[in-house]
Protein backbone atom coordinates (compact mmCIF):
# COMPACT_ATOMS: atom_id res chain seq x y z
CA UNK A 1 0.00 0.00 0.00
CA UNK A 2 1.61 3.66 -0.56
CA UNK A 3 0.77 6.03 1.62
CA UNK A 4 0.69 9.58 -0.19
CA UNK A 5 1.18 12.52 1.84
CA UNK A 6 0.95 16.26 1.76
CA UNK A 7 4.05 18.43 1.51
CA UNK A 8 2.93 19.74 5.35
CA UNK A 9 1.79 16.38 6.15
CA UNK A 10 5.41 14.78 5.13
CA UNK A 11 7.26 16.95 6.60
CA UNK A 12 5.41 16.76 9.69
CA UNK A 13 5.92 13.83 10.16
CA UNK A 14 9.75 12.77 8.59
CA UNK A 15 11.43 16.06 9.91
CA UNK A 16 11.53 15.57 13.58
CA UNK A 17 13.21 11.78 12.92
CA UNK A 18 15.22 13.32 10.19
CA UNK A 19 16.52 16.19 12.26
CA UNK A 20 17.36 13.43 15.18
CA UNK A 21 18.96 10.87 12.95
CA UNK A 22 20.94 13.65 11.68
CA UNK A 23 22.37 14.59 15.25
CA UNK A 24 23.04 11.23 15.85
CA UNK A 25 24.95 10.69 12.49
CA UNK A 26 27.06 13.97 13.15
CA UNK A 27 27.91 12.61 16.82
CA UNK A 28 28.56 8.83 15.68
CA UNK A 29 28.21 6.80 18.88
CA UNK A 30 28.16 7.59 22.66
CA UNK A 31 31.75 6.62 22.92
CA UNK A 32 33.42 8.95 20.91
CA UNK A 33 31.82 11.87 22.91
CA UNK A 34 33.58 13.74 25.13
CA UNK A 35 31.87 14.23 28.22
CA UNK A 36 32.37 17.93 30.59
CA UNK A 37 31.08 17.65 34.15
CA UNK A 38 28.61 20.01 34.98
CA UNK A 39 29.30 23.28 36.16
CA UNK A 40 27.34 23.24 39.51
CA UNK A 41 25.62 19.97 39.89
CA UNK A 42 27.08 16.63 39.64
CA UNK A 43 23.69 14.95 39.01
CA UNK A 44 23.79 15.95 35.22
CA UNK A 45 26.21 14.66 32.37
CA UNK A 46 27.04 16.70 29.47
CA UNK A 47 28.18 15.98 26.10
CA UNK A 48 30.83 18.40 24.18
CA UNK A 49 29.94 17.72 20.69
CA UNK A 50 32.94 19.52 18.33
CA UNK A 51 33.99 18.80 14.68
CA UNK A 52 37.02 16.12 16.42
CA UNK A 53 33.27 13.69 16.64
CA UNK A 54 33.94 11.23 13.09
CA UNK A 55 30.04 10.69 11.40
CA UNK A 56 28.79 7.22 11.75
CA UNK A 57 28.54 5.74 8.44
CA UNK A 58 25.95 3.24 9.31
CA UNK A 59 23.40 5.71 10.45
CA UNK A 60 24.06 8.34 7.74
CA UNK A 61 23.25 5.71 4.77
CA UNK A 62 20.06 4.95 6.96
CA UNK A 63 19.04 8.59 6.87
CA UNK A 64 20.23 9.04 3.08
CA UNK A 65 16.59 7.83 1.72
CA UNK A 66 14.85 10.01 3.92
CA UNK A 67 17.00 12.86 2.98
CA UNK A 68 16.45 12.18 -1.08
CA UNK A 69 12.57 12.07 -0.45
CA UNK A 70 12.61 15.50 1.30
CA UNK A 71 14.61 16.96 -1.39
CA UNK A 72 12.08 15.50 -3.81
CA UNK A 73 9.37 16.83 -2.24
CA UNK A 74 11.09 20.44 -1.79
CA UNK A 75 11.94 20.41 -5.13
CA UNK A 76 8.84 19.58 -6.68
CA UNK A 77 7.82 22.26 -9.38
CA UNK A 78 4.82 23.71 -8.84
CA UNK A 79 4.06 26.33 -11.98
CA UNK A 80 6.14 29.06 -13.78
CA UNK A 81 6.37 32.53 -13.43
CA UNK A 82 6.69 35.00 -16.10
CA UNK A 83 8.97 37.22 -13.62
CA UNK A 84 9.56 37.70 -9.95
CA UNK A 85 6.93 38.33 -7.36
CA UNK A 86 8.08 41.36 -4.98
CA UNK A 87 6.90 42.91 -1.45
CA UNK A 88 6.41 46.49 -1.66
CA UNK A 89 4.08 49.28 -0.37
CA UNK A 90 1.47 50.58 -1.07
CA UNK A 91 0.80 47.57 -3.12
CA UNK A 92 3.24 44.80 -4.48
CA UNK A 93 2.83 41.81 -6.92
CA UNK A 94 3.69 39.19 -3.96
CA UNK A 95 1.04 40.94 -1.91
CA UNK A 96 -2.08 40.85 -4.48
CA UNK A 97 -1.10 37.17 -5.45
CA UNK A 98 -0.88 35.93 -1.78
CA UNK A 99 -4.08 38.21 -0.77
CA UNK A 100 -6.07 36.97 -3.87
CA UNK A 101 -5.04 33.44 -3.11
CA UNK A 102 -6.60 33.64 0.44
CA UNK A 103 -9.43 35.37 -0.48
CA UNK A 104 -10.50 33.29 -3.20
CA UNK A 105 -9.91 29.78 -0.73
CA UNK A 106 -11.76 31.36 2.44
CA UNK A 107 -14.74 31.96 -0.41
CA UNK A 108 -14.75 28.31 -1.27
CA UNK A 109 -14.12 26.80 2.73
CA UNK A 110 -17.03 29.68 4.08
CA UNK A 111 -19.45 28.27 0.76
CA UNK A 112 -20.44 32.29 0.68
CA UNK A 113 -18.56 35.76 -0.26
CA UNK A 114 -15.72 36.87 1.52
CA UNK A 115 -15.44 40.12 0.76
CA UNK A 116 -12.00 41.40 1.58
CA UNK A 117 -9.18 39.72 2.63
CA UNK A 118 -6.08 41.17 4.36
CA UNK A 119 -2.31 39.64 4.50
CA UNK A 120 0.66 41.39 6.38
CA UNK A 121 3.86 42.42 4.11
CA UNK A 122 6.12 41.43 6.86
CA UNK A 123 4.97 37.46 6.49
CA UNK A 124 6.06 37.24 3.31
CA UNK A 125 9.52 36.66 4.02
CA UNK A 126 11.38 36.14 0.51
CA UNK A 127 10.09 36.78 -3.24
CA UNK A 128 9.18 34.18 -5.69
CA UNK A 129 11.48 33.60 -8.35
CA UNK A 130 10.94 34.18 -12.17
CA UNK A 131 10.80 30.77 -13.62
CA UNK A 132 10.18 27.51 -11.92
CA UNK A 133 8.59 27.91 -8.89
CA UNK A 134 8.73 25.11 -6.58
CA UNK A 135 7.26 23.60 -2.97
CA UNK A 136 10.94 25.09 -0.98
CA UNK A 137 10.43 28.49 -2.54
CA UNK A 138 7.01 28.06 -0.88
CA UNK A 139 8.53 27.02 2.19
CA UNK A 140 10.93 29.83 2.21
CA UNK A 141 7.79 32.16 1.62
CA UNK A 142 5.64 31.08 4.31
CA UNK A 143 7.86 29.26 6.75
CA UNK A 144 5.32 30.24 9.58
CA UNK A 145 1.86 27.58 10.10
CA UNK A 146 -0.36 30.08 9.89
CA UNK A 147 -4.23 28.86 8.79
CA UNK A 148 -6.83 31.49 7.67
CA UNK A 149 -9.33 33.00 9.82
CA UNK A 150 -12.09 34.54 8.74
CA UNK A 151 -13.97 38.10 10.18
CA UNK A 152 -17.01 39.62 10.27
CA UNK A 153 -17.07 43.67 10.56
CA UNK A 154 -19.32 46.29 9.65
CA UNK A 155 -18.94 48.43 7.20
CA UNK A 156 -17.89 51.07 9.58
CA UNK A 157 -14.85 49.14 11.41
CA UNK A 158 -14.17 48.10 7.50
CA UNK A 159 -13.90 51.72 7.02
CA UNK A 160 -11.44 52.02 10.46
CA UNK A 161 -9.37 49.09 9.17
CA UNK A 162 -8.70 50.64 5.88
CA UNK A 163 -7.66 53.64 7.91
CA UNK A 164 -5.44 51.60 9.93
CA UNK A 165 -3.40 50.07 7.07
CA UNK A 166 -3.21 53.94 5.33
CA UNK A 167 -1.37 54.40 8.39
CA UNK A 168 1.38 52.42 8.02
CA UNK A 169 0.99 52.81 4.14
CA UNK A 170 -0.74 49.95 2.84
CA UNK A 171 -0.64 45.74 3.45
CA UNK A 172 -1.30 43.28 0.98
CA UNK A 173 -4.52 43.28 0.09
CA UNK A 174 -7.74 41.69 -1.82
CA UNK A 175 -11.31 42.85 -2.84
CA UNK A 176 -10.75 46.29 -1.07
CA UNK A 177 -9.37 49.49 -3.03
CA UNK A 178 -8.59 52.85 -1.24
CA UNK A 179 -5.97 56.01 -2.25
CA UNK A 180 -3.63 56.85 0.60
CA UNK A 181 -3.98 60.59 1.31
CA UNK A 182 -2.18 61.97 4.67
CA UNK A 183 -1.71 58.48 5.94
CA UNK A 184 -5.73 58.27 5.56
CA UNK A 185 -7.72 55.64 3.38
CA UNK A 186 -9.70 57.95 0.86
CA UNK A 187 -12.47 56.86 -1.56
CA UNK A 188 -12.83 53.02 0.01
CA UNK A 189 -14.56 50.52 -2.44
CA UNK A 190 -15.39 46.80 -2.20
CA UNK A 191 -16.47 45.57 -5.02
CA UNK A 192 -16.34 48.90 -6.64
CA UNK A 193 -18.84 49.94 -4.44
CA UNK A 194 -18.85 52.28 -1.85
CA UNK A 195 -18.76 51.00 1.90
CA UNK A 196 -22.16 50.64 3.96
CA UNK A 197 -21.71 51.58 7.62
CA UNK A 198 -24.85 49.22 8.66
CA UNK A 199 -23.76 46.30 5.95
CA UNK A 200 -21.51 43.35 6.94
CA UNK A 201 -18.66 42.24 5.61
CA UNK A 202 -16.55 39.01 6.14
CA UNK A 203 -12.67 39.69 5.70
CA UNK A 204 -9.83 36.60 5.75
CA UNK A 205 -6.82 36.73 6.86
CA UNK A 206 -4.11 34.48 8.87
CA UNK A 207 -4.29 33.93 12.65
CA UNK A 208 -1.32 35.69 13.82
CA UNK A 209 -3.33 39.27 12.65
CA UNK A 210 -6.71 38.18 13.48
CA UNK A 211 -4.72 37.36 17.45
CA UNK A 212 -2.91 40.72 17.74
CA UNK A 213 -0.69 40.86 15.50
CA UNK A 214 -0.24 43.86 12.25
CA UNK A 215 -0.97 46.96 12.44
CA UNK A 216 -4.86 47.13 13.00
CA UNK A 217 -6.14 47.08 16.66
CA UNK A 218 -10.12 46.89 14.80
CA UNK A 219 -9.02 44.05 13.21
CA UNK A 220 -9.08 42.18 16.92
CA UNK A 221 -12.83 43.18 17.24
CA UNK A 222 -14.57 41.40 14.93
CA UNK A 223 -18.46 40.61 15.53
CA UNK A 224 -17.75 37.18 14.67
CA UNK A 225 -14.57 34.72 13.87
CA UNK A 226 -13.81 31.42 12.16
CA UNK A 227 -11.03 29.81 11.89
CA UNK A 228 -10.46 27.48 8.94
CA UNK A 229 -8.57 24.39 8.92
CA UNK A 230 -6.09 25.48 5.76
CA UNK A 231 -2.64 26.60 6.21
CA UNK A 232 -1.65 29.77 4.11
CA UNK A 233 1.01 27.82 2.56
CA UNK A 234 -1.37 24.73 1.90
CA UNK A 235 -3.63 26.99 0.29
CA UNK A 236 -0.76 28.96 -1.87
CA UNK A 237 0.66 25.74 -3.53
CA UNK A 238 -2.24 23.81 -4.14
CA UNK A 239 -3.44 27.13 -5.91
CA UNK A 240 -0.34 27.88 -8.03
CA UNK A 241 -0.16 24.03 -8.83
CA UNK A 242 -2.97 24.54 -10.58
CA UNK A 243 -1.84 27.10 -12.89
CA UNK A 244 0.84 26.29 -15.94
CA UNK A 245 2.01 29.58 -15.65
CA UNK A 246 1.88 32.79 -13.16
CA UNK A 247 2.23 36.32 -13.78
CA UNK A 248 2.71 39.31 -11.32
CA UNK A 249 0.48 42.23 -11.52
CA UNK A 250 -0.45 45.46 -9.74
CA UNK A 251 -3.92 46.90 -10.20
CA UNK A 252 -4.02 49.74 -8.21
CA UNK A 253 -5.94 48.94 -5.69
CA UNK A 254 -3.92 50.83 -3.07
CA UNK A 255 -2.55 53.81 -4.22
CA UNK A 256 -0.65 57.09 -2.86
Amino acid sequence: MTISLSPRLYLQNILPFLFAAIILASCGSTDQARLAPAADEDTHIYYDIDGEIEADEAISAYIQPYIRDMARTMNRVLTVSEGSFERDTPEGTLGNLAADIVRYRATAEMREKVHVSIMNNGGLRVPLPEGEVTVGNIYELMPFENHITVLEFTGEQLLRIADELAGVNGEAVSGIRFRITDGIARDVLVDSSTVDPDSRYWVATNNWMADGGGPSPTLWEPKQRRDLDVMIRDAIIEYISRKETISPYLDNRVRN
